[in-house]
């Protein structure tokens, strides 16, 4: 394909996304490509959040999607930032498809964090933005059900990037684990993850890590699929009717 070509493939395309006819000239190939993928994580987005899931599904047919991120901090509106992210796509408690990368923040990693996660500068220098690898991420979650240890935080980076950069939010289902395990053993705190871990005698080599988290995760969520089962919690509807009475 030559160079003619292509820029005529590329005009046609962002006419038909309403860029005025008279911007395409000055619109370089860095700038389209950003334009692209700005585009493209908007329609994705969308699609996600037009699906609905039959809450008549049963827990061991829906796919959960174990997610975990590790950030610089705890604020993402005080510029803290997600460095690495991982996820697991899993149907009955199997892992089905897995999902890692690092991330190149904009600042540095602070010392007391590479002393928790291992993760030092050097080691996110050649990975990708943020902002690069995000329809990646979205593509790979799909219309699973997103279930974390904490969920929250990990969707309070991810939305506060969106809507940083998009204007937009991921406003899919999600569940966390934490709330699932304290309706199911109702006398029990299970503050943090590793309470949760060591409670079920669940190892964790990569501890403090995105993907060594998930991991673990994986198979805690295994276990809490077997105890839903037995308190005969079947369905999407049993777990949320559960959850909301808890």
């Amino acid at each position: 394909m030559n160079e003619q070509h292509r820029f005529w493939q590329r005009a046609l395309r962002m006419l038909s996304m309403g860029v005025p006819r008279e911007q395409l000239s000055s619109v370089g190939e860095n700038d389209h490509r950003a334009f692209q993928q700005e585009v493209w994580v908007r329609t994705l987005l969308k699609e996600l959040q037009k699906k609905r899931i039959d809450m008549n599904t049963r827990l061991e047919n829906a796919t959960f999607i174990v997610v975990d991120t590790e950030t610089t901090g705890f604020s993402p509106q005080h510029g803290d930032e997600i460095f690495a992210m991982a996820a697991a796509k899993t149907i009955n408690g199997t892992l089905k498809d897995f999902y890692f990368t690092l991330i190149r923040p904009d600042k540095e990693i602070p010392d007391h964090i590479s002393q928790l996660t291992g993760v030092k500068a050097e080691d996110v220098q050649a990975a990708p933005r943020l902002k690069e690898e995000m329809n990646n991420f979205l593509s790979f979650i799909g219309d699973g059900i997103v279930i974390g240890y904490h969920i929250g935080h990990d969707l309070s980076f991810i939305n506060h990037f969106l809507w940083t950069e998009y204007r937009t939010k991921w406003i899919a289902r999600f569940l966390d684990m934490q709330q699932i395990l304290e309706m199911i053993h109702r006398n029990a705190v299970f503050s943090t993850l590793d309470a949760a871990l060591s409670y079920y005698h669940i190892p964790c080599e990569k501890r403090h890590t995105a993907d060594g988290d998930v991991q673990a995760m994986v198979e805690l969520w295994k276990r809490i699929l077997e105890e839903l089962k037995s308190q005969e919690i079947e369905t999407l509807y049993d777990l949320y009717a559960a959850l909301s009475i808890a």
